[in-house]
């Protein structure tokens, strides 16, 4: 008796489902609704990079405070000690992170929208929790809650679904390269609100937070939910109602791929997306390595303020890249962007870490800095728009997160080996013997393994032709 009434339940949540979204797709979106939705993308991208880059700026001064100055576990440390133990504690949060991938795949349930708003929200609190910190253990709290919110990325899938496929990767970078050119604020508010004050480091985490509850009220009051998403959807549930009149497979299978563990077993079906993934752990098991660039500029004695000259010149240079390789990749294809841009990240590390060291003029290091930063983000965001050109839209922010999921076992590796090569040699060294491999072997690989996916279109996308 009880399946029959759980069936009639779901049923009616189902048709009062379709009937709203229905609604939702009949409504005309108001004048100039796509340059409203390009503009929040843009302060949401904005929002974004100062949430994710913000504590890699801050970090020889809380580890300082905390660990050098302060007492952890009723002891003081050296700071690459201090540096070790904070970051073996971070995999905390990054545990708790593997619950953002199940989190995203909300996104193919429920829709775009909620999860865009939950996840600026969701950057601004956690900002806001680390101002007003005055404890390590608080501290972790919001960094652990920015470790789950910042890899969303919600926003990305929103471009990339409402764009035109044949100007995808242009309209992308374009809207990348304006969020990240916002990482100036970085710096900027290191040497007003911080006045290259270490102690006053806390500062600096005040206005981004503040701006993304501004963020967040503009997605709830004007954003729509994607065509892609509804039309989808909307055919799933009619599907579901009558299975014979759906166009395809029936909407009670489908609806069964959504979710991360359908979506794992998915990238495993699909050589392709399989390869892809694989490439991708073993180049994001560079990024603890890629991300100490603070610490690797202190390290070499360089002085507050050099630090901040030569954190200036990131933003510059990664919006400049991101504009770039959008074109590029519209017109060479995605692959070659991210060998190109994999080599530059590479080379430009070697300058940054010899400059930095031999104690250069900060114009020469911030030159390293933002050209192998810029083009390591770059080499991501490009293998995972592959990944989102080889799956169909109802499991797209399913295959992303468990994309997530999976790149994370990379990660580990990565923060293993750095973890404990600081303790035994120079942070410069283990960050170079490990990052310069992943990186180029990755590149390299992809180049050899994995297929061209420029100019697929999202809305055509099937499993037969994935």
């Amino acid at each position: 008796m009880k399946q029959p009434k759980n069936a009639e339940k779901t049923a009616l949540r189902e048709s009062r489902e379709l009937t709203r979204l229905e609604a939702l797709r009949s409504k005309k979106r108001y004048a100039g609704y796509f340059a409203v939705l390009l503009i929040i993308i843009v302060l949401t991208d904005v929002l974004d990079n100062l949430a994710t880059n913000v504590g890699g700026n801050m970090t020889s001064s809380f580890i300082t405070e905390f660990f050098v100055n302060g007492t952890v576990f009723g002891k003081s440390y050296e700071y690459e000690s201090g540096l070790a133990l904070h970051n073996t504690i971070s995999l905390i949060g990054y545990v708790l992170a593997l619950l953002a991938p199940f989190y995203k795949s909300l996104a193919d349930r429920i829709g775009r929208k909620p999860l865009f708003a939950m996840s600026a929200l969701g950057m601004a609190l956690s900002l806001l929790v680390i101002f007003i910190c005055k404890s390590y253990p608080v501290f972790l709290i919001g960094s652990f809650m920015l470790s789950f919110f910042i890899g969303s990325d919600i926003q990305i899938l929103y471009v990339l679904e409402e764009a035109p496929k044949e100007k995808r990767a242009t309209v992308y970078s374009l809207l990348k390269g304006l969020g990240g050119l916002s990482s100036v604020a970085i710096p900027a508010m290191r040497a007003t609100l911080m006045e290259n004050d270490p102690t006053k480091w806390r500062n600096v985490y005040l206005l981004p937070g503040l701006f993304g509850l501004a963020v967040t009220v503009l997605i709830v009051l004007f954003v729509k939910e994607t065509h892609v998403f509804l039309d989808k959807r909307i055919s799933t549930l009619q599907g579901r109602r009558t299975p014979e009149a759906a166009p395809d497979a029936s909407a009670k299978k489908t609806e069964a791929r959504a979710g991360i563990v359908p979506a794992i077993r998915y990238i495993w079906r699909h050589k392709d997306l399989r390869t892809l993934i694989l490439i991708k752990m073993l180049f994001d098991a560079a990024i603890i390595a890629m991300t100490n660039y603070e610490s690797i500029m202190y390290r070499a004695n360089m002085t507050t303020e050099d630090i901040t000259t030569a954190e200036f010149y990131y933003p510059f240079l990664y919006c400049g890249a991101v504009i770039v390789s959008g074109f590029l990749a519209d017109r060479i294809g995605r692959k070659k962007t991210v060998f190109l841009f994999g080599l530059i990240s590479a080379a430009s590390f070697v300058l940054f870490i010899v400059s930095a060291n031999g104690l250069w003029h900060p114009a020469v290091v911030g030159l390293g800095y933002g050209l192998y930063l810029g083009g390591y983000w770059i080499g991501r965001d490009y293998m995972e728009i592959i990944s989102t050109e080889m799956v169909p839209t109802h499991i797209r922010a399913s295959i992303i997160g468990a994309e997530g999921l999976l790149v994370y076992i990379g990660m580990a590796v990565g923060f293993a080996f750095v973890n404990i090569g600081i303790l035994i040699a120079p942070l410069w060294l283990i960050c170079s013997l490990f990052a310069l491999p992943c990186i180029l072997i990755s590149v390299f690989l992809l180049q050899r393994k994995v297929n061209e996916t420029m100019g697929v279109d999202y809305e055509t996308i099937t499993e037969d032709n994935a």
